[in-house]
């Protein structure tokens, strides 16, 4: 088991909201998303994770990090930064655009 604790974020979306699973499943798959979410509740609940396979691309993309005494998630999830968009079919980023312009988080 792999100890897992939350960093404060000043901005994001919660990791429950829509934007979430919407998006980020887009960019970096269904899987990678899932396991986010089980490393945020772990961290949550002070529990430890069995090590993620997608955490080599977590850890690229800035969603996890890692240190000597385990790993590192945010309390919020940031937005699909440029350089992963263009996964999104056109009308996918269409949508990020419109939901983007509609939300509090920049």
């Amino acid at each position: 088991m792999v100890p897992v604790r939350v960093e404060r974020r000043p901005d994001g979306f919660e990791p429950s909201d829509p934007y979430v699973r919407r998006f980020w499943v887009a960019a970096i798959g269904s899987s990678a998303v899932a396991e986010l979410l089980r490393m945020v509740r772990a961290a949550e609940k002070g529990e430890g994770v069995r090590l993620p396979r997608s955490l080599p691309l977590l850890l690229r993309v800035g969603l996890v990090k890692a240190e000597t005494a385990g790993l590192i998630v945010s309390d919020l999830v940031p937005m699909v930064p440029t350089e992963l968009r263009w996964r999104f079919p056109p009308a996918l980023a269409e949508e990020h655009t419109r939901w983007m312009k509609s939300s509090r988080v920049q």
